[in-house]
C-alpha cells in the first residue's frame, strides 16, 4: 500500500492511542470483527468500544483498508501472472528451437510412415490453430473499428391539423 499520503485507515487527528489500539484489533479480525471481541480481547467495556467505533467511523476505515488489500492482492496477481507468461513463453520459444534443430536433422529415408503422418497432423493442426486465432484477431480489430451506435430520434408529426 502506498504510503503517499495519510490512509483513512491509520491514526486520525485527535484518536487517543487506546481508541486507534482498538481500531487496529477490529480491523485486524478480518471476517470475525465484532464489537464484542475487540472488547474481550483488549479488556474494555462494549459500550466504549461501540462509542470509539461510531466516533472514529470504523465501518467506513475497515472498509478502505480492506478494499487496498484487495487492490495490492490484485496487482500481486496480476504481476505474477505477466511474469509466469513471460517465463513459459521463453521456454516455449527455445523448445521450438530445439525442435526445429532435431527436424533439420532427421533424413526423410529415416521416416517411418507414421513418423510422417504424425508430422503432418501435427503440422495441419497447429496450422489450423494459427490461422483461426489471427481471423478472430482480425475480426475483432474490425468489430472494434467500425461499430458505430447512432441514435436517432423519430420526428413527432405535427398535430395541429
Amino acid at each position: 500500500m502506498s504510503k503517499d499520503k495519510e490512509e483513512i485507515w491509520e491514526r486520525q487527528p485527535g484518536e487517543s492511542t487506546q481508541a486507534f489500539e482498538a481500531f487496529r484489533t477490529y480491523r485486524d479480525l478480518g471476517l470475525k470483527r465484532s464489537n464484542k471481541a475487540v472488547s474481550d480481547t483488549l479488556s474494555k467495556s462494549r459500550q466504549l468500544i461501540s462509542r470509539w467505533k461510531a466516533t472514529w467511523n470504523w465501518d467506513e476505515r475497515v472498509r478502505a483498508y480492506d478494499t487496498a488489500l484487495e487492490r495490492e492482492a490484485h496487482k500481486e496477481a496480476v504481476k505474477n501472472l505477466k511474469d509466469m507468461t513471460s517465463r513459459h513463453i521463453k521456454i516455449a520459444v527455445q523448445l521450438q528451437n530445439k525442435a526445429l534443430e532435431a527436424l533439420q536433422r532427421v533424413k526423410v529415408e529415416d521416416m517411418s510412415p507414421r513418423d510422417i503422418r504424425e508430422y503432418i497432423k501435427l503440422a495441419t493442426d497447429l496450422e489450423r490453430l494459427n490461422r483461426s486465432s489471427a481471423a478472430t484477431d482480425n475480426e475483432l480489430e474490425a468489430e472494434e473499428t467500425t461499430s458505430v451506435d447512432i441514435y436517432m430520434p423519430e420526428k413527432e408529426e405535427d398535430s395541429h391539423e
